[in-house]
C-alpha cells in the first residue's frame, strides 16, 4: 500500500500532466463551478443556473433529460434551468449537470471503440445505480447515478490521458491482480485514489465521494447507514455491469445469485429483481443515449446487455420502450442530428411561449418572488440570444436603479457597477422608465440617437444594441429588464416577440402585486 505522502506526490505529477491538455482545464473548471455553486451555505438559484446557462449544450441537454418520461412526476414541461432548479431541487441539478458534462466530454475525446464503450459501461453503471436506489425506494436517484458514474473515475483518465499505462495494468488484471492493486503498481497510485484525488480538486462535496469509493474490504455491511447504503449501491451497480460483461450468457442465472448472494446483508433484491433492473436501465439507456447523441449501435456492453435482458436497442432506441419514451428520444435525437449539420437557430417564440407557461404554472401555486424574477430573466436571455440579460430594481436607499442578477457574457463584474441615479436626465435609460415606455435600441452609435446614451453606459458596455422594458407598478419604475447584443441591428424584435417579452413583464408585475398581499 502506498503511503500518503507518496500518492499525493503521485496524483499531482497526474494532475499536472492532465493539465497540459488543452481541454481537461475547462472540464475541471466546469464542473468545480457546478459545485461550488451548490455549496450548502451559498447556494443560490441564481449561481447554478449561471454556470449552466454558460454552456448552451449542456443547457440544452439537460432540459431534454428533465423533461423525459423518468421525471414525469412532476407535471408539465420544464422549459428553464430556474424552474429545474426549483422543481428538482439544486442537488439533483447538479448531479445531472455534472454527469452530462463528464460523458459528453470523454465522448467527444474517444476514438477506438475500446474507448468509447468504457465510457458507455460507466454510464451504464450509472444509470443501474440510479435504478437500484428506485427499486429500493430510496431517496436521490441522481446521486446515485453520478456516484456510479464516477466510481470508475481514475480508469476513465488512466484510459484517455494515459492509454500505454491502461494497457499494462489490463494486462496484470488479466492475469488475477486486482484493478486497484495493478493501478498502484503501474502509476504509483490506485484507480479508487485517483479518482478520488481529482473528484476533491473539482470540489465534490463528501457524500458524493463517499459514495463513488469501492467498497471497504470488498464487503457488504449489515448496518450500513444511508450514506453507506449509496456507497453499496453504486457498487453493487458497478457488479452488475462487470457481471454481465465478463459473465456468459449459460452462467448468467449462477453469477447473479452470487451477487444477490453477496449484497443481502444490505439490499433486498432477488436475482427476478436485478433482471428488471437492468431492462429499465437499458430503457433509461436508449432515452439519454439519444439526448447525448452516444453511438451505442457497437458498443460491446450494450450487445452483452441486449442478450441478458431481451431488450435491443437501434439507433439510440429501445423496441420495447414505452410509446412517449421512444417519442421523447425520437425528437431529441433529431436535435442532436441538426445540432451537428447546422449552427442552430433559436426559436425565440417558442421558448417565449413556454416560459410564459412555465410562469403561470409557478403563479398558480406557492412561489417566491426571486425565483419568478430569476426565471423570467432567464427566459428572455435563452429566448431572445441576448448577449447579457440584466434584472435591474431600485434602490431606494440610495435613489438609483441597481442591477441585482444577470447572464451572460462577464456579468458578475458588469453586475456592480450597472448602476445610474433616478434623477431626471435626458437619455434612453430615464425616458424608459419615468415614462413607462419599451425601448429598443439596434445602433448604439447610430447619429439619431447617439446622443441619448449616457456616458456611463458607453464606458462601462460595448454593446451595439440593447433593449429596455421598464417594470411599472402604479406607475412608477420599480425595475426594468435590460437585454443586449454584440451587434447591431440583430435583435428579433418583430411584434409577436416583443408582446412575449411583454407578456412575461407583466406577470412580473403580477408577481409583485401578489407578493405584497
Amino acid at each position: 500500500m502506498a503511503k500518503p505522502a507518496q500518492t499525493t506526490a503521485v496524483l499531482n505529477s497526474l494532475l499536472r500532466t492532465m493539465n497540459n491538455n488543452d481541454d481537461f482545464p475547462a472540464l475541471s473548471a466546469t464542473i468545480s463551478q457546478i459545485n461550488k455553486a451548490v455549496d450548502s451555505e451559498t447556494s443560490s438559484l441564481n449561481s447554478l443556473t449561471k454556470v449552466i446557462l454558460q454552456d448552451f449544450s449542456l443547457t440544452k441537454k439537460l432540459l431534454n433529460v428533465v423533461n423525459t418520461v423518468s421525471y414525469g412526476q412532476f407535471g408539465g414541461k420544464i422549459s428553464t434551468i430556474s424552474k429545474a432548479v426549483i422543481i428538482l431541487g439544486f442537488d439533483t441539478v447538479r448531479d445531472i449537470a455534472t454527469a452530462l458534462v463528464l460523458i459528453e466530454f470523454l465522448q467527444n475525446k474517444s476514438q477506438a471503440a475500446q474507448l468509447t464503450d468504457e465510457v458507455i459501461s460507466s454510464f451504464f453503471a450509472g444509470l443501474i445505480a440510479r435504478q437500484l436506489t428506485i427499486d429500493l425506494n430510496l431517496r436521490n436517484f441522481e446521486e446515485a447515478m453520478i456516484c456510479g458514474v464516477f466510481h470508475h473515475l481514475g480508469k476513465l483518465l488512466t484510459t484517455f490521458y494515459f492509454f500505454d499505462d491502461s494497457q499494462k495494468i489490463d494486462q496484470l488484471i488479466a492475469t488475477g491482480t486486482a484493478p486497484n492493486e495493478a493501478s498502484l503498481i503501474v502509476l504509483g497510485i490506485s484507480y479508487n485514489d485517483l479518482g478520488d484525488g481529482v473528484a476533491k480538486s473539482w470540489n465534490f462535496p463528501n457524500r458524493l465521494l463517499h459514495g463513488m469509493q469501492s467498497l471497504p474490504s470488498n464487503k457488504v455491511s449489515s448496518n450500513a447507514t444511508e450514506l453507506d447504503q449509496l456507497n453499496i449501491t453504486v457498487n453493487l451497480a458497478s457488479e452488475l455491469t462487470a457481471l454481465v460483461t465478463s459473465t456468459s450468457i449459460e452462467n448468467k442465472t449462477e453469477a447473479i445469485k452470487e451477487l444477490v448472494k453477496k449484497y443481502k446483508p444490505a439490499v433486498k433484491l432477488d436475482e427476478k429483481q436485478l433482471h428488471t433492473t437492468l431492462q429499465a436501465g437499458m430503457q433509461e439507456m436508449a432515452v439519454r443515449a439519444s439526448i447525448l447523441n452516444i453511438k451505442t449501435k457497437q458498443s460491446p456492453l450494450l450487445k452483452r446487455v441486449e442478450e441478458y435482458t431481451g431488450l435491443v436497442l437501434h439507433d439510440n432506441t429501445a423496441e420495447q420502450v414505452d410509446d412517449e419514451q421512444v417519442a421523447t428520444s425520437a425528437e431529441a435525437t433529431v436535435e442532436n442530428a441538426n445540432e451537428t449539420e447546422t449552427p442552430e437557430k433559436i426559436d425565440s417564440e417558442a421558448i417565449l411561449q413556454a416560459g410564459i407557461q412555465d410562469v403561470i404554472n409557478t403563479l398558480v401555486g406557492e412561489y417566491k418572488l426571486n425565483d419568478v424574477l430569476q426565471m423570467v430573466l432567464e427566459v428572455m436571455y435563452l429566448g431572445m440570444g441576448f448577449n447579457r440579460a440584466l434584472l435591474l430594481l431600485h434602490n431606494q436607499k440610495s435613489n438609483t436603479m441597481q442591477a441585482r442578477t444577470g447572464f451572460g457574457d462577464d456579468v458578475d463584474n458588469l453586475l456592480p457597477k450597472f448602476n445610474f441615479p433616478l434623477a431626471p436626465a435626458p437619455d434612453v435609460f430615464h425616458l424608459a422608465i419615468e415614462k413607462g415606455v419599451d425601448i429598443v435600441i439596434e445602433d448604439v452609435n447610430d447619429q439619431s440617437i447617439s446622443s441619448k446614451i449616457p456616458d456611463w453606459y458607453t464606458q462601462l458596455s460595448d454593446a451595439q444594441s440593447f433593449l429596455l422594458l421598464p417594470v411599472m407598478v402604479d406607475n412608477k419604475a420599480i425595475g426594468c429588464f435590460y437585454g443586449d447584443m454584440n451587434t447591431t441591428n440583430n435583435l428579433d424584435t418583430s411584434s409577436k416577440c416583443l408582446d412575449l417579452l411583454r407578456t412575461l413583464r407583466n406577470q412580473v408585475i403580477l408577481a409583485i402585486k401578489q407578493s405584497s398581499h
